[in-house]
C-alpha cells in the first residue's frame, strides 16, 4: 500500500527531562527474576521527571484507560456486517498511546470468550481461516489480520533425513481451508527458480523448511505469485500479506541451502538486497499494493545488510530485543536493531517487534526496549505458541512519551551504559549490557524522588474463561539495580 499509514501523527506532548547520573558500575552476573533490585547503596543518581501538566496517573475508566488494559475494549467498533469483508485494508491502529500488542497467529475453536478477549486486546494477528477471521471480526470490525506467504519462496514439503524433502506437503490458507501450496510441476515454469550456482539449473532448497528460493526478478514468477496471493487475500478478507523469511538468502544460514550458498560474498548479497528492494517496489505498483505488504526481516543485526525495505508497509523484527532467554545480543548488535527500528518508524512504516523469550527478567527487557523505540504504529508481541497468551506487563499504564526519537544515541543517559525513555506517567530504564560480550555491567541506580517499580507475577494462555491470570504490582523504591539485559519501569505515582 503506497499511503503507508492512514492515522494521522499526534504532537509531541513535551520534552524528555534531562537525566544526569553519577555512575558506578561492575560487572555481575544476571539475575534470572527480573533483573531488578533494590539497593541499599546509591552511587548514581537520577533527578525528578518533569511532567509539567500532564496527569500522572489515570483513572481506570473507559473514557481514559490505555488501550489495552484487562476488560476494557481495545477498539469499539463493531459492525454487525464485519463478515462480509470489506473493499480496502483496514487502517493500523495508532500506537502514540499505551501498549500495543499483534499476535503472530491464533489456534482455531478457541472458545468465544477467547475470541472476545482476542478481538478486544490484539490489534491483529495473520494466518486466519476465513470462519475464524469473521468471529474476530463480528466482535471487532477493525481487526487486523495479515496473509501469510514466503516472502522469496515456494513452500515444498517437510524436510526429513539429510535435506530431504520427502515429508507433508507445506500448507497456506485459502478462504476457509488449508491448501497444498506447491501447485505441482505441470504448473510450474523453470525460469521461476532462483538457481545455484546462477549457471546451471539447480534448484535451491531451504534444509530448514523445505522451500525452493524463487526468482524474484522473473515476470512471469512476479505475475504468478502476485495474482495468486491478491485472490487469497480477497476470499480471506485479509489485509495485507505477510511475507515471511524475506532477507538475503545466506543471511538465513549459507549451510541450511542445497547446495550451499557462499558464506560471505559481497557481490551475491549486494544482488539480492536489490532483488528484495525491487520486488518490494513493484508489488506496490500492483492491485496487491492495494494492501499492507509486511516482510519478516528477521533480527536485523547483519552489519553488512544492505536491505532498508523501504518500499514495505511495516515490518516484522523476529528475535527483538534478544534472542532468547538468557541469550542477549551482543551489545552492538542491539544498537544495530533499535537503530534499525527508529529509522524504519521515522519512515512511518508499522513494526511489529516479535520476542519468544518468556522468563520474567527477559520479558521487562524486551518491553522495555520496545517503549524505547515505540513510535506510532509500533506493536509488540511475545509469543508462546498457537493458543493466546497475555503477559501482565502489557497493562501497564505507561502513558505516551513525552517526546520522539530520532536516533539510538538520543536515548543514552549520559556517563552510563543504561538507555531511557519518559513517558507521561513512568520512566524506562533499560541496560542493553550482555555478559558473553564483555560489555556487562550490573549499574547501581538512585532516584531523588520515591518511584513505583513495576513488577510482575504470572501470565501466559489466556484460558477458555476468556480471563487472563497475570498481576502487576507496585513496590515503592529509591534505588535500583539494573543487571546486564534487563529493564525497569518506574511509575512517579502509584498507579
Amino acid at each position: 500500500m503506497s499511503d503507508r499509514i492512514l492515522r494521522p501523527r499526534l504532537a509531541v506532548l513535551a520534552l524528555i527531562a534531562t537525566l544526569s547520573l553519577l555512575l558506578v558500575a561492575g560487572t555481575q552476573a544476571a539475575t534470572r527474576t527480573s533483573g531488578v533490585s533494590a539497593r541499599e547503596t546509591i552511587p548514581t543518581t537520577l533527578p525528578p521527571a518533569t511532567i509539567a501538566t500532564i496527569p500522572a496517573t489515570l483513572p481506570v475508566t473507559p473514557n481514559n484507560a490505555p488501550p489495552g488494559r484487562i476488560g476494557l475494549p481495545l477498539i469499539l467498533h463493531v459492525d454487525d456486517d464485519a463478515s462480509q469483508g470489506t473493499s480496502e485494508a483496514r487502517p493500523w491502529p495508532e500506537t502514540h498511546h499505551g501498549i500495543h500488542v499483534f499476535n503472530d497467529q491464533l489456534t482455531q475453536g478457541m472458545s468465544s470468550e477467547q475470541v472476545t478477549f482476542c478481538a478486544t486486546h490484539y490489534v491483529g494477528t495473520q494466518k486466519m481461516i476465513r470462519s475464524e477471521a469473521d468471529r474476530l471480526r463480528a466482535v471487532n470490525s477493525d481487526f487486523m489480520i495479515l496473509h501469510y506467504r514466503l516472502g522469496h519462496a515456494l513452500g515444498y514439503r517437510g524436510i526429513q533425513g539429510n535435506c530431504n524433502p520427502t515429508g507433508g506437503y507445506i500448507q497456506i490458507i485459502s478462504g476457509d481451508e488449508w491448501i497444498q501450496e506447491w501447485p505441482g510441476e505441470a504448473a510450474l515454469q523453470e525460469s521461476w527458480f532462483y538457481h545455484w550456482p546462477e549457471s546451471s539449473q539447480t534448484r535451491l532448497l531451504n534444509c530448514d523448511w523445505g522451500w525452493y528460493l524463487m526468482a524474484i526478478d522473473d515476470p512471469g514468477w512476479r505475475a504468478h505469485w502476485q495474482a495468486e496471493v491478491l485472490a487469497q487475500l480477497q476470499a480471506n478478507d485479509d489485509d495485507g500479506v505477510f511475507l515471511d523469511s524475506l532477507s538475503v538468502p545466506n543471511y538465513l544460514g549459507h549451510t541450511r541451502f542445497d547446495p550451499n550458498l557462499p558464506a560471505v560474498d559481497a557481490t551475491f548479497e549486494a544482488a539480492w538486497t536489490q532483488r528484495i528492494e525491487d520486488w518490494l517496489a513493484w508489488l506496490q505498483t500492483q492491485p496487491l499494493g492495494d494492501y499492507w505488504l509486511v516482510p519478516n526481516v528477521g533480527s536485523w543485526i547483519t552489519t553488512r545488510d544492505a536491505t532498508l525495505y523501504e518500499a514495505a508497509d511495516g515490518m516484522m523484527i523476529e528475535g527483538f530485543a534478544l534472542e532468547a532467554d538468557a541469550s542477549p545480543y551482543p551489545l552492538f548488535d542491539w544498537r544495530l536493531q533499535m537503530g534499525h527500528m527508529i529509522e524504519a518508524s521515522k519512515r512511518d512504516q508499522a513494526l511489529i517487534a516479535q520476542s519468544y523469550a518468556i522468563d520474567p527478567q527477559e520479558r521487562m527487557f524486551t518491553l522495555g526496549c520496545y517503549l524505547l523505540v515505540k513510535g506510532d504504529h509500533t506493536y509488540l508481541n511475545i509469543e508462546d505458541g498457537l493458543d493466546p497468551e497475555w503477559w501482565p506487563e502489557y497493562d501497564l499504564p505507561i502513558g505516551a512519551p513525552t517526546r520522539g526519537v530520532t536516533q539510538i544515541d538520543d536515548l543514552v543517559i549520559e556517563n552510563s551504559v543504561l538507555y531511557g525513555r519518559l513517558y507521561d506517567n513512568a520512566r524506562v530504564l533499560v541496560n542493553p549490557t550482555s555478559p558473553w560480550d564483555g560489555s556487562g555491567q550490573t549499574v547501581n541506580v538512585t532516584l531523588s524522588t520515591t518511584h513505583y517499580l513495576a513488577e510482575t507475577a504470572g501470565g501466559g494462555v489466556v484460558p477458555e474463561s476468556g480471563i487472563p491470570n497475570g498481576s502487576v504490582s507496585y513496590r515503592t523504591v529509591d534505588e535500583i539495580t539494573l543487571a546486564p539485559y534487563s529493564a525497569a519501569v518506574l511509575f512517579y505515582e502509584r498507579p
